[in-house]
């Protein structure tokens, strides 16, 4: 790769390669197995993890671009609109796994499916991507140091941490911005050099590294200002002004194939330079800025990375910022290729830093640093192996260099397909609780021990010791919704969606490895071991929860524009609800949804009424516990007819023509039939 991206030209004066030390015969042995096996466990983990969060929703999203050219999801269809987050994400890498898709006959090319074996070829796909992001880490090694051996160990490097080879097995946002990132790196890296040869070829790889990237998150175009913007200090520094305008020529030509092809992919968004900067206040206050912390990049680097690949990296660290310094006037060449690693490595990271930007689940919104991490911790043992060499060590240090890559091989075995739940030793030795599976995507291998007979809810929101029925913003039945992880295998496989629970009952899929809820009891778990730890990634419990008691004070299903609805009112909505694209209603998108609440004492002798303000479709019809009662259409909502006795009410809402309901109910509450 190097060779096509930077060959010596006849008429330059060109550097001979830097004279670094040769890969341990162990280290090298080893470097090829650790690749291997990460090539094996990225491949067949693809296959085997099921749907995560962001997969169904970015279906949604595709389905909508190709719709109406707008990224978007069903409930929001501004750019502006903050819910929405139409400028945060952008369509490239979908188009990608999409076109893999229709190559492989899953899906046509004007509908985005989801089966399972649609999510499989995507899975496949965000791995090919990772792959060729590991290539573009190895090929920076081999410009930096002269030798493909030590391009070899920054790919086992690489695949050697748990986070970056569990994410290529599905993670379709990140994975694609890390490769795009990295790519993007290895092409400017590729122009810092005095050479004319082969422009098209480094010109073309600039550009598509920046339309993957900024085409998935349009926010890291502050990546490649700042990459472009380091390569012309480095090349007009070094005196050969020349050279410099041919490096910034090929630079600026990469960035605006790259602006017009963004342009042309999305222009709703990307004709509007104004969304750039949107995007990146979006992404760095997705959820508030709430968990946003000085020492949360800290923390978790020192928590999730192996323990000995940490200390090379610190060598590497060290020695390129000691170069760097010693170095960029004699040699600035060099000197700025090692500033555009330290670049992806580090420079959003402190900017997320020091803004505290809203960072959660680990480093996985960092995840495009994990190349460039490689790369740095590969000098580092670069730097060890000749230290050792001139003290007659390389032995011992081999050694440990073996055991720094298949040590964290060992912990991933353990842990297949979920290797982004790595944590350290030192982290697991203070026995403390870490989350476990945030992706929810160990739900594939949950599904043979669940029960068939009534609702699942995937990741019940819990408040205390309780679990309630419904997930951050709905309670449709995770068997059926589209946007949970079960309804794709689910449906292929004709699994049973019947009703048969009593109405406080239901079926929880808990992840993170919370504890049981008090009102719950566990039924089947999904375990793996993580230093001598039994970790729960998802498990299934049986809960019981009380429909709450409604009366003549009305029941308002209202929420802040930036927060969820309260959980007390989801008592009142417990099964077929979302509370999205409105702050002052709960909508129901499905075929029937329930209403549930307990008739207070006084109200029962003679039957009740239940007022609901809401926007019906003129067929809605009711039933009672399984049996038809009336309901009458009222110019404000409509009204159902309790009979006399009646002590907990489940009512079920449908059409009588079968179609999605599409109500809409904003209050509720009961009068005695009798004063009505």
């Amino acid at each position: 790769m190097t060779t096509v991206l930077a060959p010596p030209d006849a008429g330059t004066r060109v550097a001979p390669p830097r004279p670094v030390t040769d890969v341990p015969r162990v280290l090298r042995w080893v470097s090829l197995g650790v690749v291997v096996a990460g090539v094996v466990m990225g491949f067949l983990g693809a296959l085997r993890t099921g749907t995560s969060w962001d997969e169904p929703f970015h279906v949604m999203r595709l389905r909508n671009y190709l719709d109406h050219g707008l990224f978007s999801l069903d409930w929001s269809s501004s750019p502006s609109d903050p819910e929405s987050n139409t400028v945060v994400y952008g369509p490239v890498a979908m188009l990608l796994l999409h076109g893999l898709g229709v190559l492989s006959g899953v899906e046509h090319a004007n509908t985005v499916s989801t089966s399972p074996a649609a999510y499989e070829v995507r899975h496949v796909g965000v791995f090919l991507i990772g792959m060729a992001g590991t290539a573009a880490a190895a090929a920076i090694t081999r410009i930096l140091l002269g030798s493909w051996r030590w391009g070899l160990v920054t790919a086992a490097t690489l695949l050697a941490l748990p986070m970056w080879t569990g994410h290529l097995m599905f993670n379709i946002k990140d994975v694609p911005v890390a490769t795009g990132y990295t790519v993007t790196t290895l092409a400017l890296i590729a122009m810092v050099a005095p050479v004319h040869g082969n422009r098209l070829l480094r010109v073309t790889g600039l550009a598509a590294g920046v339309v993957l990237m900024v085409g998935t998150r349009p926010a890291m175009f502050s990546a490649v200002l700042a990459g472009v913007a380091i390569l012309a200090v480095g090349v007009l520094a070094t005196g050969r002004f020349g050279n410099g305008r041919t490096a910034l020529a090929e630079a600026a030509s990469g960035v605006v194939v790259a602006a017009l092809a963004l342009l042309a992919i999305y222009p709703k968004v990307f004709s509007d330079p104004f969304n750039l900067l949107q995007s990146a206040e979006q992404s760095a206050h997705f959820r508030g800025g709430s968990e946003a912390a000085v020492a949360y990049v800290p923390f978790f680097v020192a928590a999730q990375v192996p323990l000995l690949l940490q200390g090379f990296f610190v060598v590497g660290l060290v020695a390129v910022i000691g170069f760097a310094r010693s170095s960029w006037r004699t040699d600035p060449e060099q000197t700025t290729r090692y500033t555009l690693v330290l670049a992806q490595l580090l420079a959003l990271p402190l900017v997320a830093v020091l803004k505290q930007s809203d960072l959660y689940n680990g480093l996985r919104q960092l995840l495009f640093a994990s190349p460039a991490w490689a790369i740095i911790a590969t000098l580092g043992l670069a730097r060890a192996v000749r230290w050792a060499r001139e003290r007659g060590r390389t032995r011992i240090l081999g050694g440990i260099a073996a055991a720094a890559l298949v040590l964290p091989v060992l912990d991933q075995v353990s842990l297949f397909p979920y290797q982004y739940t790595y944590y350290n030793a030192a982290l697991d030795a203070t026995n403390v609780h870490v989350p476990s599976d945030y992706w929810r995507v160990s739900t594939r291998e949950l599904i043979g021990s669940l029960p068939r007979n009534g609702q699942i809810v995937c990741s019940p929101t819990r408040v205390g010791d309780t679990a309630y029925r419904f997930a951050q913003d709905t309670s449709v039945d995770c068997r059926t919704d589209e946007l949970g992880p079960l309804a794709s295998r689910w449906s292929a496989e004709g699994l049973s969606t019947n009703e048969l629970l009593p109405h406080d009952a239901f079926y929880v899929i808990v992840d993170r490895g919370h504890p049981t809820p008090g009102n719950c009891t566990r039924l089947a778990s999904v375990d793996r071991t993580r230093h001598l730890r039994t970790l729960s990634m998802t498990y299934a419990a049986r809960c019981t929860l009380p429909a709450p008691t409604l009366g003549s004070a009305p029941v308002v299903f209202t929420r802040a524009a930036d927060s969820d609805m309260a959980p007390d009112l989801w008592g009142y909505a417990p099964e077929g609800w979302v509370s999205r694209g409105t702050t002052s209603a709960i909508t129901a998108p499905g075929a029937s949804a329930a209403l549930a609440f307990r008739v207070p004492a006084d109200c029962t002798a003679d039957g009740c009424t239940l007022t609901a303000h809401a926007d019906a479709p003129l067929d809605l019809v009711a039933d009672l516990d399984g049996t038809s009662v009336a309901l009458t259409r009222t110019d404000a909502g409509f009204t159902v007819a309790l009979p006399a006795g009646t002590g907990t009410a489940w009512i079920t809402l449908h059409r009588t023509s079968g179609a999605p309901l599409g109500l809409r109910v904003h209050e509720l509450h009961l009068a005695p039939t009798n004063k009505e």
